[in-house]
Order: structure tokens, then C-alpha cells, then sequence
């Protein structure tokens, strides 16, 4: 008899994990719900939420329940959050970390099991790049928050790079960086299935990341998807930025060494590191299957 799985998302962010996991279980006969939290089938053999608080005093079923933790909480109060995150939230049976410093932070002190999963990218990303693109350079996800992201974007268009944004941009953002000479071009909000298509029509993929904790410990998946993808990365010196470059020699740009205009060499032939991370390989390592599934 098979298994089911009920997997929470929301409408207010795209968790890929999400859908990997949904892929991954599928292809091994596991019947998955991916939906609002409120919504997911009592009947489920294994409840996966991703953290978030999920109050003590909510009822839960005879479900497996596991807690998974991408990442540790954004400034400002930070600790404060994770702090209410850990203490109000009811017991799991065991619990996913995207690594080692998120476990280690969150402190919790029981022995409840756990693995760590990084993160992944889809097969569809892992792609042979366009020799001809229309732009230089892609960004794509979110522009709140990034403290200085939207000055880099206006400063290498002020340099003469093309530069495609993929994602939801304000009016006041488009404004700023929409001038005479520049070429900005905005996409809105797309498809994840839109998006290997998105970068074909690129050279090199921007990742700006804010150098404060926890940012600057946390994966950038676009920055694996660009890699997957052919394209080089430009990026600003931070703790993961600093590792992705000695991963990946070559593959790295660093934007502080870009001060006028260049041409962007296209990389198909790209490390063969890059295929570790597929989101298959990526829960094998991680013994997902064994572990979701262990007493169930």
C-alpha cells in the first residue's frame, strides 16, 4: 500500500523544496499534497511543514510530522524570532536543517533525529546556454530586503550592461532604475517553468547579497541555477559567495572588480560539479527517502 505525504506551501513565497520533494517522492510511488498548511488531508501518513510557527496549542493528528528549518529568521529581532519559532512551535517527530549553522543556532535540546538537505536545483535549469542572448546579465528573485541590490542593478546599467529582473519589482523600483541609456527590462512575476528560458536569453546571472547574518551563511540557489545554467556569476564578497568561488574556480565574477563595461563570456562547458546539486542527487546525499519514511 502506498504512502502519502502532505507537504506545506503558501501563496506568499515559492519554496522549491517543495516541489522537489513532491517530484522525488512521486517517482517512488508516494502520492503527495502540496498546500496551505490549514488545508493538508488528516489522513496523511507524514505531515511536512517548513518552519515558520506552528502554535503548541494547534491540534495535530496521528501523522509523522516533520519540521523542516531553511533558514534562520531575517533581521530586525532576529534571535527574538527564532527564539518564539522554536519555543511555541509543537514537538515533530524530526526535523530538516538546510546545514549545520542553522541547526547549531536554533539550539533546540532534545534528540529528536534530523538531516541536513542543501539546496537543489531543477532539471530543467540544467540547460545548453544560447551563444547569442538578448542580455548580459539576469537577476532574478527578490529585490526587498537586499539592502544595496537595486543601487548594483542602477550602477551596472549605468556601465552599459543590459540587464533583465526577473520577478515582482515596485513601481518606485522600476522608476529608479528606468532612465534615458539604460537598458533595464522587467519581466513581473513568472512561471517557474518560464524561468530556464528567462536565463538562456542571458550571459551571467546577479547575485547581490546583503554581507549580515544570516544571509550571508544561507545557500544562494539562484546562483546554482545560473552555474546550471552556463551563465557566470557576479556577485558581492560574502561568507557562501567566497566558498562558491573556490567550488567552482572560474565560474565567479566578483562585482567590486567590474568598474566599466565587458563582454561576458557564456560557460557550456561547465563544471561538472554543478550536476551534484540536481535536486535527485541532492536528497540521495541527504538520505531523505529513508529518513521521511522511518517508522512510518
Amino acid at each position: 500500500m502506498s504512502k502519502s505525504f502532505g507537504i506545506t506551501i503558501n501563496r506568499y513565497s515559492y519554496t522549491p523544496e517543495a516541489y522537489a520533494y513532491k517530484e522525488y517522492l512521486a517517482r517512488r510511488g508516494v502520492d503527495v499534497q502540496l498546500d496551505e498548511a490549514s488545508m493538508l488531508d488528516p489522513a496523511h501518513d507524514v505531515h511536512i511543514y517548513f518552519m515558520g510557527v506552528l502554535p503548541i496549542w494547534r491540534k495535530r493528528g496521528a501523522w509523522k510530522e516533520i519540521h523542516e528549518y531553511q533558514s534562520l529568521s531575517t533581521p530586525r529581532l532576529s534571535r527574538l524570532k527564532d527564539f518564539v519559532k522554536k519555543n511555541i512551535s509543537r514537538e515533530p517527530d524530526s526535523r530538516i536543517f538546510l546545514n549545520e549553522s542553522v541547526k547549531d543556532k536554533l539550539r533546540f535540546k532534545d534528540a529528536k533525529p534530523y538531516i541536513f538537505r542543501d539546496m537543489g536545483v531543477d532539471d530543467a535549469l540544467f540547460q545548453k546556454p544560447n551563444l547569442n542572448p538578448s542580455f548580459d546579465i539576469v537577476y532574478c528573485g527578490s529585490i526587498s530586503g537586499r539592502v544595496g541590490l537595486v543601487e548594483e542593478i542602477k550602477r551596472l546599467a549605468d556601465l552599459g550592461f543590459s540587464i533583465l529582473v526577473v520577478g515582482a519589482v515596485s513601481i518606485e523600483i522600476r522608476n529608479f532604475l528606468v532612465r534615458k541609456g539604460r537598458k533595464v527590462a522587467f519581466t513581473g512575476r513568472v512561471e517557474r517553468k518560464d524561468i530556464p528560458e528567462l536565463y538562456r536569453e542571458c550571459r551571467a546571472g546577479l547575485n547581490y547579497t546583503p554581507d549580515l547574518f544570516p544571509y550571508n551563511m544561507q545557500t544562494s540557489t539562484k546562483s546554482l541555477e545560473y552555474l546550471a545554467s552556463g551563465l557566470q556569476v557576479l556577485s558581492n564578497r560574502y561568507q557562501w559567495s567566497s566558498w562558491l568561488s573556490n567550488e567552482f574556480p572560474g565560474c565567479v565574477i566578483w562585482l567590486d572588480s567590474i568598474s566599466e563595461y565587458r563582454y561576458l563570456e557564456i560557460m557550456p562547458s561547465k563544471s561538472e560539479k554543478i550536476e551534484n546539486y540536481r535536486w535527485g542527487n541532492i536528497l540521495d546525499k541527504s538520505g531523505f527517502y529513508d529518513f521521511v519514511l522511518q517508522g512510518v
